[in-house]
């Protein structure tokens, strides 16, 4: 018999990913080993890299190194967005690119099944990655850089995909992707399509780009309610206009503004989070307090702040090289006022 382990750093999409990749051993006759079980080691592990920032890419391969220590003898295939320049040489290690991976993943049209063993199958949520990649660039991000290939699930095979998947006991959709704003079919048209053609009780999102909310999307909320998740994640990073066009964000203040307060006005009982980011190049008092101030207005019930992290090979790599630097200590100070805005009911989200 052949064992495998899975391990996954980073975002939802790599957590689908991973799921998915576990899948296609599990069909090739391999068996699943929980990297806490004893017995028999793993002949295999994946490990899905993250890269979103510094420490996510330190940390990534910081588990490369220990598991090919802890697993001499296993083969170790490595994907995900973590530079892996450093570790090349290493032993029984492959590599294996987000585009040759989702390739290999595609087939299955983001189908999988509870023996996987995931975090979300013993509460009955399932991952359903429908879009991955993304060209929009924005000046911070690497992703563009790893994941610049555009895929899109067919609402058709999404549509089976989810009603197989309410056979397998699941009872609650989570909708991922790299960037939602580039599905294909249309992010609204999708939505629609799952609640008129499945029975799934419950769809919820990983995060919403703030653009995929139109009208269409929120008028949904008026027939199927009940349906919806009454929660929505919308990335922001920022409030201020400068810092927004500075991170090449697809809208500014104002458009915010109406979008929100029109969700508010049509969905009840409507929560809310974002995340922003602190310490942007060029991040002046005032831009963070425009920030600070359109996230007090919204009153976001979660906010995810990070601290700015120059990610290599990226336009605001350059601008924080070029603009004079924030300390350390404003940017924490910056951190923990936005954090102060996050409603206590926060936790149970």
């Amino acid at each position: 018999m052949k064992y495998f382990s899975i391990y996954t750093l980073g975002c939802r999409v790599n957590s689908a990913e991973t799921n998915l990749f576990a899948q296609t051993l599990l069909n090739q006759g391999h068996i699943h080993r929980h990297s806490r079980e004893s017995g028999n080691p793993p002949n295999i592990i994946f490990i899905n890299t993250c890269s979103v920032t510094a420490k996510a890419n330190v940390e990534s391969l910081g588990l490369i190194r220990h598991l090919q220590k802890q697993y001499p003898k296993a083969k170790i295939i490595v994907s995900g967005c973590a530079d892996t320049n450093n570790i090349q040489n290493l032993k029984n290690i492959a590599f294996i690119s987000n585009t040759n991976k989702e390739a290999k993943l595609n087939i299955l049209k983001s189908l999988y099944n509870p023996i996987i063993g995931d975090k979300f199958s013993n509460t009955h949520r399932y991952l359903l990655k429908i879009q991955s990649g993304c060209t929009a660039n924005c000046s911070y991000c690497t992703v563009p850089l790893r994941r610049p290939y555009l895929w899109s699930l067919p609402i058709i095979d999404a549509v089976n995909t989810v009603n197989s998947v309410l056979n397998y006991g699941y009872r609650e959709i989570i909708i991922t992707g790299v960037n939602l704003l580039q599905y294909a079919p249309g992010f609204s048209n999708l939505i629609e399509a799952l609640l008129t053609q499945t029975k799934v009780p419950l769809i919820s999102f990983g995060s919403i780009p703030l653009l995929c909310i139109d009208n269409k999307f929120i008028n949904l909320y008026k027939r199927y309610s009940a349906r919806l998740s009454h929660f929505l994640h919308i990335p922001l990073q920022s409030g201020s206009n400068k810092i927004l066009k500075l991170m090449n964000r697809p809208y500014d203040n104002l458009k915010i503004k109406k979008l929100i307060d029109n969700c508010k006005l049509k969905i009840d009982n409507l929560s809310l989070g974002t995340d922003i980011i602190v310490g942007f190049p060029g991040e002046t008092n005032v831009d963070f307090q425009q920030t600070f101030d359109l996230c007090r207005l919204i009153g976001f019930q979660k906010i995810h702040v990070f601290r700015f992290s120059a990610r290599p090979h990226t336009p605001a790599q350059k601008l924080y090289e070029q603009s004079e630097k924030i300390t350390k200590n404003e940017i924490l100070k910056r951190s923990k006022l936005l954090r102060t805005l996050s409603s206590p009911v926060s936790q149970s989200f």
